[in-house]
C-alpha cells in the first residue's frame, strides 16, 4: 500500500507523537509499504530509511494544512492518509478547523490514530472553554475516518458513539532504542556502584507523576536496602530529590534516546505511581518493559484490560489512591530485585508480544486492509 501520515510534529522536535511517527513509519516501510510523512516545517528533518519525509505547512495555523492536497493527489495518489491526532497538534489550543476542511477535501480514505481525543477533564476552566470547539472538531474527524485507531481503550467508547467503521486498539510504542548492555556494563559506564538497589524514575516534571508516592516508596527501601539510590531521567529529578530525604537521588535530566535507555538497564526497579493510572498510551511504562525492568505503578479505571490482566510477579499495579499499598508493593518488588539477579526478564516477552513497532505496524495494515475490503 501507499501510505501517507500526517503529524504535526517530527524530530527533532522533541515531541512525543513526533517520535512515533519516526518509528511507526520505518515500520511500516519495512513491511513494504510505500510511506510519505506530511510534517510541520523546519524543512531540515531527517529522512528515515525507505520513508519521504515533506515538511509542508506550519502546525500552529491549520488553515495552512491545505498544502499537502496537491502532494496527496499528485501522480497514482496514495491509498490512505492516516492522521496522528492530538487536539493540540495542528492548531493553538486545539483549535484546528483548517485540518477539518483539508480531510474533507481529500479523495482518498482517511484512517485516525487517536493518542487523546479532546479536552479532559473538567476542570480547570480552560478546559471547558477548549472543549466547546475540540469536541465538535473530534466529532467531525471521526465522522470523516473511514477506520480508526486509539492508544487507550478509554478512548473506544468515545470513538465508537461516531465511527462509520471499526475502531481498535493501538498502545504506543517505545520511543528509545533498546540498550545492548547488560546492567553491570551499564552501570560501570555510567560510574555507578555495582551493588547499588537502583530504582528509577522517568518523565516529565507533573502532578501526575505522584513524586511524593516516589519518595515515600524510596525512603522505605532505603530503610531496609542502605545500598538504595534514585535514578532520574527527564525533569522530575528535582521535584523526586525533595521528596526522597536521605536517600541518594541521582537527577540525570533530560537526555537522547541511546542515553535514556542505557539509564534503564542500569535500574533494578522502576516506579510510577501515576494519578491516571497505567495504560498503553505510556511511553515511559513501555520503554522499561522493552527493557525488562520490575515496574510498581497503579491501576484505575482508565487502565487497559490488557495490561489489568497482564500477571507476573515483576509487575505490579495497586490502586490509584492507596499510597500505603504503592509503597508496600514496591518494598516486596525491591526485595525480589536483591535475591533475584534476573528479576523481571519476561517482561521483554510481553513486550515484544503488545508494543514493538512491528506487532504495531501489522496490527494498523490489518485494520486497514479489513476495512478497505468491506467496501465503501
Amino acid at each position: 500500500m501507499r501510505i501517507a501520515l500526517l503529524a504535526g510534529a517530527f524530530p527533532p522536535q522533541f515531541d512525543g507523537i513526533g517520535d512515533h511517527n519516526w518509528w511507526i513509519s520505518q515500520a511500516l516501510a519495512e513491511l513494504g509499504h510505500s510511506v510519505t510523512v506530511f510534517t510541520s516545517f523546519p524543512s531540515e528533518r531527517p529522512q528515515p530509511v525507505n520513508v519521504q519525509v515533506l515538511p509542508c505547512f506550519e502546525a500552529s495555523n491549520s488553515q495552512s494544512l491545505k498544502a499537502i492536497l496537491p502532494l496527496l493527489h499528485k501522480g497514482q495518489g496514495f491509498d490512505w492518509l492516516i492522521v496522528q491526532y492530538n487536539p493540540f497538534s495542528f492548531g493553538k489550543r486545539g483549535f484546528a478547523p483548517g485540518l477539518i476542511a483539508t480531510l474533507r477535501c481529500a479523495r482518498i480514505p482517511v484512517a485516525c490514530i487517536f493518542h487523546e481525543t479532546f479536552a479532559i477533564p473538567l476542570w480547570p476552566w480552560q478546559h471547558i472553554v477548549m472543549r466547546l470547539w475540540q469536541y465538535p472538531q473530534f466529532v467531525s474527524l471521526v465522522r470523516i475516518g473511514r477506520c480508526h485507531f486509539v492508544a487507550s481503550e478509554r478512548w473506544l467508547t468515545q470513538v465508537r458513539q461516531w465511527a462509520k467503521g471499526p475502531s481498535t486498539l493501538l498502545p504506543v510504542g517505545s520511543n528509545l532504542p533498546l540498550c545492548p548492555l547488560t546492567k553491570q556494563e551499564a552501570r560501570k559506564q555510567l560510574g555507578l556502584r555495582p551493588d547499588a538497589l537502583i530504582l528509577g524514575v522517568f518523565g516529565f516534571a507533573h502532578h501526575s507523576k505522584r513524586t511524593e508516592w516516589i519518595g515515600a516508596a524510596a525512603r522505605g527501601i532505603h530503610a531496609r536496602f542502605p545500598q538504595t539510590e534514585v535514578l532520574c531521567i527527564g525533569q522530575v529529578g528535582q521535584w523526586v530529590r525533595g521528596a526522597c530525604g536521605d536517600t541518594p537521588v541521582h537527577d540525570h535530566g533530560s537526555l537522547p534516546g541511546p542515553d535514556v535507555s542505557l539509564r534503564l538497564r542500569a535500574m533494578d526497579l522502576f516506579l510510577a505511581p501515576l494519578s491516571d493510572g497505567i495504560s498503553g498510551r505510556r511511553g515511559s511504562i513501555v520503554a522499561a518493559l522493552q527493557h525488562g525492568l520490575p515496574i510498581c505503578s497503579t491501576v484505575r479505571s482508565y487502565t487497559d484490560a490488557f495490561l489489568k490482566n497482564f500477571d507476573s510477579p515483576a509487575f505490579s499495579l495497586v490502586p490509584h489512591d492507596n499510597q500505603t499499598l504503592f509503597c508496600e508493593a514496591a518494598l516486596r518488588l525491591a526485595e525480589r530485585a536483591v535475591q533475584e539477579p534476573n528479576f523481571g526478564q519476561e517482561l521483554t516477552e510481553f513486550h515484544d508480544k503488545d508494543f514493538a513497532w512491528p506487532v504495531l505496524a501489522e496490527r494498523m495494515v490489518t485494520g486497514l486492509l479489513t476495512t478497505q475490503n468491506a467496501g465503501p
